[in-house]
């Protein structure tokens, strides 16, 4: 009898993840425009401004049989210039009682351009996020929804530069975890990088670029992650 309710519950648990993951794939499809932010079965994503389009979508599992929705925005002038591009991976559905572990995507890397801590409790809350110089151009490694983000570009001619910068943060407490990675084109003029912003506080900086331009979007990156990291979690937790 015992086994036969544990059998019922596991089988409840693992229909209520395909339930979650056939949602998932129903609420996102390649091609698909969506703007302010995206809302997934664990709480809200946070989109910087302008209209996205869905370049990428996909499914994937960890060894205990839970789902992950894996998403790729993109940010398309109408020139066809790729402006800005977003990913981001949730967990679809876990058991209340379940807690993801503390990783070492909150600790510091020395190819990060800028780090920043906030909370790192061990199965409790987890909250981080840091600055990279990304390429835009995936190697034999990448699969999923960035090998289908490179994919859509090359089919519908859509002009990319060869490297973002990526503001990703990663957002976990107990059974939800939520990763988000913002790009953005630094090379453009500065109010086209990140649109309808204007940083409160750039005070706070890293010098990497020699280009005034470039070296200015840096800031703003680091301002708009800054402001915005807090919001990001309180969105999708809460």
């Amino acid at each position: 009898m015992i086994k036969n309710i544990v059998a019922l519950v596991a089988l409840a648990m693992l229909a209520g993840c395909v339930t979650a993951a056939t949602q998932f794939e129903q609420d996102f499809s390649v091609g698909q425009m969506v703007s302010g932010k995206i809302v997934v079965p664990q709480g809200d994503i946070l989109l910087p401004p302008g209209d996205w389009t869905i370049v990428g979508t996909s499914i994937s599992h960890n060894n205990h049989y839970q789902s992950f929705g894996h998403t790729a925005l993109a940010r398309i002038e109408d020139d066809g210039n790729l402006n800005g591009l977003v990913f981001v991976m949730t967990a679809l559905e876990t058991p209340l009682g379940f807690s993801f572990y503390s990783s070492s995507h909150c600790t510091p890397d020395d190819r990060d351009i800028y780090f920043e801590e906030i909370a790192d409790q061990h199965m409790g809350k987890q909250l981080c996020f840091f600055i990279d110089n990304w390429s835009m151009w995936p190697d034999g490694e990448q699969e999923g929804v960035y090998l289908q983000a490179h994919n859509y570009f090359i089919s519908h001619g859509i002009e990319r530069p060869d490297s973002m910068l990526f503001s990703v943060h990663r957002v976990v407490r107990r059974n939800k975890l939520m990763i988000a990675e913002y790009g953005f084109d630094f090379r453009e003029p500065v109010p086209v990088a990140i649109p309808d912003y204007t940083p409160k506080d750039t005070s706070v900086t890293k010098e990497l670029f020699n280009n005034p331009r470039w070296q200015k979007n840096l800031d703003n990156v680091i301002a708009w992650s800054r402001e915005n990291h807090q919001r990001i979690a309180s969105e999708f937790l809460d």
